[in-house]
């Protein structure tokens, strides 16, 4: 019987093997309907996908039962679960320090080998100066207990990420269609005259997803600390690559591996620069912000939902004042969580230009598609690791970016 990562692998091959066929410049039409549906309509690559589409479906039917059942005899703690079909229950670091691979390594006192957690979904070397005390479930190893020594990321601002509507894909290929030229020729017509003709063109769009990636390494005394370990890999790794993907999903110049980061995209919609028209020279930045608002609503005919800026731009607008002294915003007293200007939601990014924010239709104009999650991988095999009693906890993702709509974006500089 196939495991749902092997049945899930085969509808991938077939789907390929299917795109395939149906862009064959050799094969006529007749011989692409013959290879897709069979000679008898009932057969050939569709029905073969068909099939395996329906095995996925009953795996992860029982393996949602078996996460559920686990969940129910309580085979999980809150921090993380033992069962390996309930590791999604924890945080990233939870599912670390309570994976087969750590708990593995830890037996084998650090001596060797690699793990990786698989269906983990989520260059200083880093050390401490003594071991400290095992994770759960593990033996004493009499040494003295060391408090740990990082402080845990409580607060997760909003990202760029955020903003987009989420997706998978089993693929490495994301197809799809991107408006490019719009002709409306609809008027009033007198009786028994032609009817004027509207048109539309449209582009065909692919999209490769992208790997990003980062290592740290971890002395074996950190690895000891099971406390310590997991706040490591929640707070930190996980926050590497994380910046990584802002970087790229905002900025990407599509060269090498980099994404084409969505200001790198033709047809934007035209960028509003403060004090120029249709700006006002009296304008403040709340103003230019709402004059692109506009625009994208009378050229694109969608509601822009939130906008990007970055922290100085911002910081200037919650600080700003009228002729009184009073704070346009609440000033000191403003709720920094749940940020909004013109009703629409603020994600505050590192990635954009100074004095810049973008402002979008992103629930609309485009989408974030990953393939699997955050996978988290470690082993003492590279380079001279194993000599040095060190382990290198490798972080990785790939992320792909659709842009459907790009006049649905728009920048606004000079804040």
């Amino acid at each position: 019987m196939a495991t749902l990562k092997e049945a899930q692998d085969k509808v991938r091959e077939l789907s390929l093997k299917a795109l395939a066929v149906a862009e064959s410049p050799t094969m006529t039409f007749a011989e692409m309907k013959t290879a897709l549906n069979g000679e008898d309509g009932k057969s050939g690559i569709e029905a073969d996908i068909k099939k395996w589409e329906d095995e996925v479906a009953a795996l992860s039917f029982v393996e949602e039962k078996r996460a559920q059942y686990a969940a129910a005899t309580g085979s999980h703690v809150e921090d993380g679960a033992d069962d390996k079909d309930t590791k999604s229950l924890g945080s990233i670091g939870s599912q670390f320090v309570q994976s087969d691979g750590y708990k593995s390594l830890m037996d084998r006192g650090l001596k060797g080998g690699s793990w990786s957690s698989g269906d983990v979904e989520v260059k200083t070397t880093f050390t401490e100066g003594n071991a400290g005390a095992p994770g759960p479930g593990f033996a004493p190893v009499g040494q003295p207990t060391v408090l740990p020594g990082i402080v845990d990321i409580r607060f997760k601002p909003l990202t760029i990420a955020d903003l987009f509507p989420a997706g998978t894909t089993t693929t490495p290929l994301i197809r799809y269609l991107v408006e490019t030229a719009v002709t409306n020729a609809a008027a009033t017509v007198a009786e028994g005259n032609l009817k004027p003709e509207s048109a539309l063109s449209f582009g065909k769009v692919d999209e490769v997803l992208h790997k990003i990636a980062t290592f740290l390494p971890i002395s074996d005394e950190m690895l000891e600390d099971w406390a310590q370990a997991r706040s490591y890999i929640d707070a930190r790794l996980l926050l590497f690559v994380k910046l990584a993907e802002e970087a790229q999903l905002l900025n990407g110049d599509g060269t090498g591996s980099n994404l084409v980061g969505l200001l790198n995209r033709g047809g934007l919609a035209t960028t509003v620069v403060k004090g120029s028209a249709p700006s006002t020279g009296s304008d403040n930045s709340m103003d230019a912000i709402y004059r692109q608002i506009t625009a994208i609503r009378v050229t694109q005919f969608l509601e822009p939902d939130a906008l990007a800026i970055d922290p100085l731009g911002w910081g200037e607008i919650m600080l700003a004042k009228n002729s009184q002294g009073q704070y346009y915003a609440n000033g000191p007293f403003a709720d920094m969580v749940g940020q909004a200007l013109w009703g629409k939601r603020v994600a505050v990014s590192p990635a954009m230009a100074d004095k810049t924010a973008l402002v979008g239709a992103f629930q609309q104009g485009g989408q974030i598609f990953r393939k699997g999650g955050l996978t988290v991988e470690a082993s003492n095999s590279h380079a001279d690791f194993f000599q040095r009693n060190l382990t290198a906890v490798r972080a990785e993702e790939r992320v792909g970016l659709a842009v459907y709509r790009p006049g649905a974006f728009g920048l606004v500089t000079g804040l």
